[in-house]
């Protein structure tokens, strides 16, 4: 008998993963929202845990599941429902992928505004789902500010809808919002309606290599008074401009900001122009339109990269990510900083043993702490989560989001375990 069996995860015949070793009792591929319910009203009735998938790119993301139960694959429902592109708004299922999503805005040269990873395989109600974001957000805002409508089935097996296509709510839970970011705790989310924006007309990257690391912080402050309007400021430290750059063919062994722009024609080349004088004396290169989408793409897949056991993500005021960037070991850490927003993204490197692991995040999440924020654990080996603390120093909505819970899935059957606390 094998670890899984032993702790009461067997591996089903047809049954797929859980994430962190466990396996679903079965799992149910279904095609309507009709089937959903049904399904959900099924397992319910037998007290059994439910699990929403779609395309399995955040299994591992979070604690453990935290009891056997049932799959519950959404990504047969992919259809669009409403595309009235003119109003820039679509009413998709929430199985379809960023990708086919992609696909559809394009022929109206139409853009959803969020930078999402393994975009192939990310369904829209998984990014929603984890919250997912990229380099972007500092410049287009965070999926919260682009979803204005959706649809999700209960832990009772009841079909819900909140919001719409128009840009207002009524009083009562903002459900919207209130699922994104909810990790499956809430509900089986089927259906989303997204605002949606025009493709620029056009994009750049500026790639600045900055030689002395003692520069970042003035660098960074320069953008507060800089008439440039950038969509990215992105901070990398030597590790992480290895990886970015090597997946982009750009040379990099340097710290570097890269910077995204994205307006009109004329509106980027000034922007560029002007950082060239903001920012004389600094090495820097310019990939512009097609030639920089490898480079765009790099940056957006950075957080999905694996170079050792260990992903975390810090969150603090952006005054204070430069020191908190150059505080990590280059050698041990590749950070990716989306440092407009405060948001640091730190990869490890090599081999760790979990000792290891648990003092470096420790001291690194008491600064994330004192510094206005937390650190999470993004990913690393099961048998680390507890200790490594995955959810990061609790916060006192955790009491809120307790409440919220018991209020939607009285019974606890929605993706026990994962969340924060005992959500």
């Amino acid at each position: 008998m094998n670890r899984d069996e032993e702790a009461g995860w067997p591996e089903a015949p047809g049954a797929g993963p859980l994430g962190d070793g466990r396996w679903a009792t079965e799992t149910l591929h279904l095609r309507t929202v009709d089937e959903v319910c049904e399904a959900v009203r099924g397992q319910a009735e037998a007290g059994r845990a439910l699990y929403p998938q779609g395309g399995r790119t955040a299994l591992d993301y979070g604690r453990p599941p935290g009891r056997p139960g049932a799959a519950i694959d959404v990504t047969g429902l992919n259809q669009v429902i409403d595309y009235p592109h003119a109003d820039m708004t679509i009413t998709i299922q929430a199985g379809a992928t960023v990708a086919a999503l992609r696909s559809v805005l394009g022929e109206h040269r139409q853009r959803l505004l969020i930078d999402v990873p393994q975009a192939d395989r990310a369904t829209l109600g998984g990014v929603y789902a984890t919250n997912a974001s990229g380099p972007r957000r500092f410049g287009l805002g965070r999926p919260r500010d682009q979803i204005i409508g959706v649809s999700f089935v209960t832990s009772e097996g009841v079909a819900v809808k909140g919001g719409g296509r128009v840009v207002k709510n009524v009083a009562g839970y903002d459900f919207p919002k209130l699922l994104t970011g909810s990790m499956g705790t809430l509900g089986v989310i089927t259906q989303l309606t997204l605002k949606v924006r025009p493709l620029p007309e056009a994009s750049a990257l500026v790639w600045l290599r900055v030689p002395d690391a003692g520069r970042i912080d003035a660098l960074l402050a320069a953008f507060d008074t800089s008439a440039t309007r950038p969509v990215a400021i992105e901070l990398l430290n030597p590790a992480a401009s290895r990886i970015i750059g090597g997946a982009s063919s750009v040379a990099a062994d340097s710290w570097v900001l890269a910077v995204g722009l994205e307006d009109g024609v004329d509106s980027v080349n000034w922007q560029i122009d002007r950082l060239g004088k903001d920012f004389e004396g600094v090495d820097f290169e310019v990939f512009r339109d097609a030639g920089s989408e490898s480079l765009w793409s790099a940056l957006i897949e950075f957080q999905a990269a694996e170079p050792g056991p260990i992903g975390c993500v810090a969150n603090l005021r952006p005054s204070r990510v430069a020191a908190f960037v150059g505080d990590l070991d280059p050698e041990r850490w590749a950070v990716q900083a989306h440092a407009g927003n405060g948001v640091v993204r730190m990869q490890a490197i090599g081999e760790w043993t979990e000792d290891q692991a648990a003092r470096a995040i420790d001291a690194r999440r008491a600064a994330a702490v004192r510094d206005g924020g937390n650190l999470i654990v993004a990913r690393c080996p099961t048998a680390w989560k507890d200790r490594l603390r995955v959810w990061g120093e609790p916060r006192a909505d955790w009491a809120l989001a307790r409440r919220v819970k018991q209020a939607l899935d009285p019974r606890g059957l929605m993706n026990p375990g994962r969340f924060v606390g005992d959500i």
